[in-house]
């Protein structure tokens, strides 16, 4: 689905801001995700939280694989091509990293920059609260070159996401100062 389409699905809401509904409805065709690359120990861990809900509905042996830093891998089912992006590990300062792997991991995806790419808050889950992953997150999707949606389930987040201006008839991600001054920095 381009963005045209999408607009007009959304009754024209402008792209790349907070929606609060659940993202396996969206009528985005791709979906994505993170998921945890090893932490110092060896140790990762897929099969919880939003990773593991894709595991278990759309993605059966995503748990059982061992992402390396910044990897991506997509997967087909149902008409959606899911995602998964390895942008953090499950240990102290193991989120630190993440919203410039998010930005870089969306930059390479295979999708068209028009195309609708839906995402889920990244870091919003009990692994991101646990080990204390930022709202820079949301800095690292807005200065991909692609055009997110970000879905919020939990209408208390999605609340709180509005009163910083991120929803619905607010303003635009790509509109925020440091991001519009740094994609003309990436196009000059």
């Amino acid at each position: 689905m381009n963005i045209e389409t999408f607009k007009r699905f959304i009754d024209f809401q402008e792209p790349l801001l907070c929606i609060q509904g659940d993202i396996f409805e969206t009528p985005a065709d791709h979906i994505v995700f993170a998921v945890n690359y090893p932490n110092l120990l060896g140790q990762y861990n897929n099969n919880q939280g939003f990773a593991g809900e894709v595991c278990r509905k759309f993605w059966p042996g995503l748990d059982n694989i061992q992402f390396e830093k910044g990897e991506i891998r997509s997967h087909l089912s149902k008409g959606k091509c899911f995602h998964a992006i390895a942008v953090h590990t499950n240990e102290p300062d193991g989120w630190n990293e993440s919203p410039e792997l998010i930005e870089s991991c969306l930059n390479r995806l295979p999708v068209s920059s028009v195309e609708v790419v839906a995402m889920v808050l990244i870091g919003g889950g009990k692994s991101g609260k646990k080990w204390k992953s930022g709202v820079n997150n949301i800095v690292g999707m807005s200065r991909s070159c692609k055009t997110i949606v970000l879905y919020i389930k939990q209408i208390e987040q999605y609340q709180a996401l509005l009163s910083i201006g991120l929803g619905y008839r607010s303003i635009p991600l790509n509109l925020f100062p440091k991001t519009k001054k740094y994609r003309a920095q990436l196009s000059a």
